[in-house]
């Protein structure tokens, strides 16, 4: 473990300022994450324009075959899955 290195419990601890954001800034300038990365979610219907979004991540929540994060190529909404195009 280096000396930047803390537990969650020591974040919490010492940041009282934390909510339910999910990235903790520290003065050394490092981020630590304390709970999982939530997702904004959308139905195929609602999906932003993949090209305004290069490199996003996203939730679809009714995608083919069930609920799947999905990235941005710049082009398309990809499932993180097996990269097929959301539908």
């Amino acid at each position: 473990m280096t000396d930047t290195a803390k537990t969650i419990s020591q974040l919490t601890a010492a940041t009282p300022a934390v909510t339910d954001k999910f990235v903790v800034e520290q003065t050394d300038g490092v981020s630590y994450y304390v709970t999982g990365i939530k997702l904004p979610s959308y139905t195929v219907a609602t999906l932003p324009a993949a090209a305004t979004y290069a490199r996003a991540m996203i939730y679809v929540s009714n995608e083919a075959g069930g609920a799947v994060p999905a990235f941005s190529d710049g082009t398309d909404w990809r499932r993180v899955t097996d990269r097929a195009v959301v539908s």
